[in-house]
């Protein structure tokens, strides 16, 4: 990357954002989902594993970029109205292309999934785009304290009629969902779809985080080193936040729950706090830059990585009655000559990532940056 691009990015976000895809495509991509890595599984209800920070990782990052991107024109109601309808165009178009993505796997829009990764990153980015711009510091917070608190009050405290426990098939995310939407239109491998319509709200206050740790960012008032220790005192603040919260309303997911939304918060602000000192501040890139190959088009990996497996499931290999396609031939007929299901089913992951990897690197190294 040249210097002058260096100079105009926020070099530790694009390293941060690319770790984030890089464990997406990992995540999403096992040779073999009868045997997915353990440490690479979801946690089935409550709790929450390393794979279960990805997402609000990339909901978080997304938050600290419309900081950067509207803070010298948020002073100026005038150009409200574009920013707004700048964004919501960018909601239709990311929406669009995640519902463009089920439409490749299967055809069939009586069973299209409505809800989605890229359609909750495009509701979340409007409404919190809309938010930033029209709301002062303080009632950014007090918003998000509202959010977290009402939707606590809606699935644990007081519930919709009919419903008495908060279970994977039990509880308010899914009850709405199933009111609103029907059956066909959600996902099919939970009862509750883990991208759920409730779930966005709460999804919203991830990205608040985002946007108040771009705020401590931009306050000239601090040195950067400053900043870097408010970064680590605030993250480990709502670390601790969420656990205490999870004792009423458990770390989940699925629900996004309001525990989940501060722990995986605080833990987001803290990866990136040691992001931005390493990188931004001792100015250590020497090899951040592999990481930044995916961050700098992090939506375009994601869309590839999940497009191109229909390409390469073209290509079938067969042998003595057993047979795979495409990145899954690998898994099959090499790494599990060598290594046990889990591990093999990882290393096909890696492979694959490598692979997106590399075509993202084409696109670096021309210095192309496609904007949604």
């Amino acid at each position: 990357m040249t210097e002058q691009i260096k100079k105009t990015r926020l070099l530790s976000l694009d390293a941060f954002r690319g770790l984030t895809i890089a464990a997406m495509i990992v995540v999403n991509s096992p040779g073999d989902w009868e045997h997915v890595f353990p440490p690479l599984r979801h946690s089935e209800w409550n709790g929450c594993t390393p794979t279960d920070l990805v997402f609000p990782c990339f909901i978080f990052m997304m938050g600290l970029s419309i900081v950067f991107a509207f803070s010298s024109k948020k002073a100026d109601p005038k150009l409200h109205g574009g920013i707004i309808l700048k964004a919501f165009k960018r909601m239709l178009i990311i929406v669009g292309i995640g519902l463009a993505l089920q439409l490749i796997h299967s055809l069939n829009f009586a069973q299209l999934r409505f809800p989605g990764v890229l359609q909750r990153i495009g509701v979340v980015y409007f409404i919190a785009t809309c938010l930033y711009i029209k709301l002062s510091k303080k009632a950014l917070i007090v918003t998000s304290a509202v959010i977290l608190l009402l939707y606590y009050g809606v699935v644990c405290l007081f519930p919709p009629a009919g419903l008495s426990a908060v279970t994977p098939t039990e509880n308010a995310s899914a009850w709405f969902d199933h009111l609103v939407l029907s059956p066909g239109h959600l996902a099919k491998f939970a009862y509750t779809d883990p991208c759920g319509i409730l779930g966005t709200f709460p999804a919203v206050v991830t990205a608040m985080i985002g946007i108040f740790v771009g705020l401590t960012l931009k306050n000239d008032e601090h040195t950067a080193e400053r900043k870097t220790i408010n970064l680590l005192i605030g993250g480990n603040i709502l670390i601790l936040a969420g656990l205490i919260f999870s004792l009423v309303f458990p770390l989940n997911k699925p629900l996004w729950s309001s525990s989940y939304v501060l722990y995986a918060g605080g833990i987001c602000t803290v990866g990136f706090a040691i992001f931005y000192w390493i990188i931004d501040i001792k100015g250590n890139f020497s090899r951040s830059w592999l990481l930044s190959v995916l961050g700098i088009n992090a939506i375009t990996a994601y869309v590839l990585s999940e497009a191109l497996p229909n390409l390469l499931n073209l290509v079938k290999v067969s042998d003595q009655g057993k047979g795979a396609r495409g990145i899954r031939i690998f898994d099959h007929f090499v790494f599990l000559k060598v290594f046990t299901p889990e591990w093999a089913s990882l290393f096909t992951a890696i492979l694959y990532l490598v692979l997106i990897w590399s075509i993202m690197y084409v696109l670096y190294k021309k210095q192309w940056i496609i904007k949604i």
